[in-house]
């Protein structure tokens, strides 16, 4: 008998010992929000939370308790009732009330207070969604259980919800599965009338049995598809089932299209009818043009990107190609896709466009090339290739996207240059004073020499040659010091004729000697330039004899101004832009053209570099000067030439104080 009781007793305390366990494990899955202003209260409650295995947080008042709520989802709240600001009260109402806090209005809430019974209306808070009251002061042991007994409240609430929609679902499922099917279900007989309809028929076209049973099939149907329909309709009177599609406007007169399979009735071996179940794809369509919409804007995009857009598929066959890669390459889409890119481009080129797999794969490449476009005209590209990917992740190809930077890598070049023209300034000022004293030296004692040597003597002839390349010395020093400090411009309004008339009587002389023309026109609106008048004098006497040097078999050089709206970014030899005009200013553009040699290619990317020249007995630093001067105006000059064609040098002189 003691036996059995002591048997008992122990399967007892196990199963207290296991349900201690339990809400043990429970507890520490549980977090409790406190919002109270007093912090000695929280403190004690925040040890006895802890203690008994819940996690805690706390806040000072409603409002920071509502954002807590909101950020940490607790899963209950202990309120003080009394709290600067927002009251406990407060903070219930806009639980219960505000939409915005609806993913937190069923938090269980326990009120705690110090005031009397009386004090508070307990009914209303319990309206308000209140789950339990608790007094102050409390035992540590009350609020545990108090606690606990809230979870186990809120746990049974939540089961019993979870119950009704359960049982609410069942009680409608076979109604909803009979009378509200996703698909149109309809009979009608052999000639074409309905005989049934589901309510799903009825809710998309608005109307009622009585407008639709016992009429004709087409009187739902809009008036372009009757005659399709009734097409399909006769087909399955002999016995063939069709699917076809239609469109009904429904009740805002919105169309709706029915995608239905129609589907003889037989009786005794006869057809009496035919039964029809469609489906609204509406949604469907609306997708698919969509898709259709998406696909045409997506392409609108590619085709009007300022780079130039390649894709190719795994075995390099060109798939896609935008108009900016036709405008720079040279190419229509037409003649390229389908095609091989070899096919476009040399394989070198290929070679270098197209990384291995095993980097394609890893990271985008962004490289430069020159290449030759399909007009024959050498380009540098700067471009970037990465793979082209699936829905499932897999690469199916390879973008290649890419710029003409022809212009940035001449912008490149010109800042090397001018790097290397300021460098050489420097070099040429710090030479030329060193130089230019012992040349001193040697022409006084060559002229000294001179005058001790009878004039018979054939020495003389040694010392005059002497005396003259130290002349040719001095005169490429002077040339060194125009480079190295060209004199700051005195800028005033000049007429670029006056000018003109300066220099052509200097060079009229050689004009005639070398049987050359000169034309020169003006536009009838030329403005005044806002000019140093020596300065630019020098410009023009240097391109005149440059122009003259190059029609030794004589030819024509000519001049031709005109104003022109222009906006000048130049780069400096740091790299930094100037002469950046907010809006575009008025130039002169002076074009100085011959018919002579021309210039080739290779050499006119270095022709305003100092010591630059082909001349046998040039300098090299009269377009160094030229381009210094005009750079000093804050102007432009380029040049275009075509060998045994001719050269034309192209200034842009500004108009007013930039």
């Amino acid at each position: 008998m003691e036996s059995s009781v002591y048997s008992s007793s122990t399967t007892k305390s196990e199963t207290i010992q296991g349900d201690i366990k339990k809400i043990e494990m429970e507890r520490k899955s549980k977090c409790v929000l406190m919002v109270d202003d007093e912090p000695d209260m929280v403190e004690i409650v925040k040890k006895v939370l802890t203690r008994a295995g819940y996690q805690f947080l706390s806040a000072s008042n409603g409002d920071k308790g509502i954002d807590l709520m909101l950020k940490k989802r607790p899963d209950l709240v202990l309120l003080d009732w009394m709290m600067p600001g927002k009251s406990g009260r407060d903070v219930l109402h806009e639980l219960s009330k505000n939409n915005n806090l609806r993913p937190v209005a069923d938090t269980p809430v326990i009120m705690l207070t110090a005031k009397a019974e009386h004090q508070v209306d307990r009914k209303e808070l319990f309206e308000l969604g209140l789950s339990a009251f608790l007094i102050k002061p409390f035992g540590h042991r009350e609020l545990i259980n108090v606690i606990d007994n809230v979870f186990i409240l809120d746990d049974l609430k939540k089961r019993n919800k979870e119950l009704e929609r359960k049982l609410k679902q069942s009680e409608y499922k076979y109604q909803d599965l009979i009378e509200n099917a996703n698909d149109l279900i309809f009979t009608i007989n052999k000639d074409g009338k309905f005989v049934f309809i589901n309510r799903r028929l009825l809710a998309l076209t608005g109307l009622r049995k009585t407008q639709i049973l016992g009429h004709d099939l087409r009187e739902i149907i809009i008036p372009d598809d009757q005659e399709n329909v009734w097409e399909n309709f006769q087909k399955v009177i002999h016995g063939n089932p069709r699917i076809f599609e239609f469109r009904v406007l429904n009740n805002d007169e919105q169309l709706k299209y029915l995608s239905t399979n129609l589907n003889p009735i037989f009786d005794r071996g006869e057809v009496s009818g035919a039964v029809g179940i469609s489906r609204d794809v509406s949604q469907q369509k609306k997708l698919e043009q969509q898709i259709v919409d998406l696909k045409n804007f997506n392409e609108s995009i590619i085709q009007s990107m300022g780079a130039g857009l390649i894709t190719i598929d795994l075995n390099n066959t060109i798939t896609s190609f935008n108009v900016s890669a036709e405008e720079i390459l040279g190419y229509n889409s037409e003649n390229v896709i389908g095609n091989k890119i070899d096919e476009i481009l040399t394989r070198s080129d290929v070679e270098k466009l197209l990384p291995d797999e095993s980097s394609i794969e890893t990271d985008p490449m962004h490289r430069e090339l020159l290449l030759k476009n399909g007009r024959g005209d050498a380009l540098h590209i700067g471009f970037s290739v990465t793979p082209r990917i699936d829905n499932q992740n897999h690469r199916v190809g390879t973008i290649i996207s890419f710029r003409d930077i022809s212009q940035i890598k001449q912008m490149q070049a010109e800042v090397v240059r001018m790097d290397r023209l300021a460098s050489l300034g420097v070099l040429a000022s710090g030479i030329a004073h060193e130089i230019r004293n012992p040349l001193a030296g040697i022409k006084t004692v060559a002229q000294t020499l001179e005058e001790e040597i009878p004039p018979q003597d054939g020495k003389q002839e040694y010392l005059a040659r002497i005396i003259r390349q130290v002349n040719r010395m001095d005169d490429l020093l002077k040339a060194f010091f125009t480079y190295a400090r060209p004199g700051q411009p005195v800028r005033k309004l000049s007429k670029l004729q006056e000018i003109i008339n300066e220099v052509t009587p200097l060079v009229e002389q050689k004009l005639k000697s070398n049987a050359i023309n000169l034309e020169q026109t003006y536009a009838p609106d030329l403005p005044l330039i806002y000019v140093d008048f020596g300065q630019v004098h020098q410009v023009l006497l240097n391109l005149f004899l440059n122009a003259i040097d190059a029609m030794p078999e004589g030819g024509t050089l000519s001049i031709h101004a005109e104003p022109q709206f222009s906006s000048i970014r130049r780069t400096d030899r740091r790299g930094q832009r100037f002469h950046v005009p907010e809006k575009s200013m008025l130039y002169v553009k002076i074009a100085i053209s011959d018919t002579g040699e021309g210039i080739k290619k290779e050499d006119i990317e270095g022709i305003f570099n100092p010591f630059f020249t082909t001349k046998p007995n040039g300098s090299g630093l009269g377009l160094s000067i030229v381009y210094r001067i005009v750079e000093e105006h804050k102007g432009d000059i380029y040049v275009e030439s075509e060998p045994d064609v001719g050269t034309t040098f192209t200034l842009l002189l500004a108009t007013e104080e930039s």
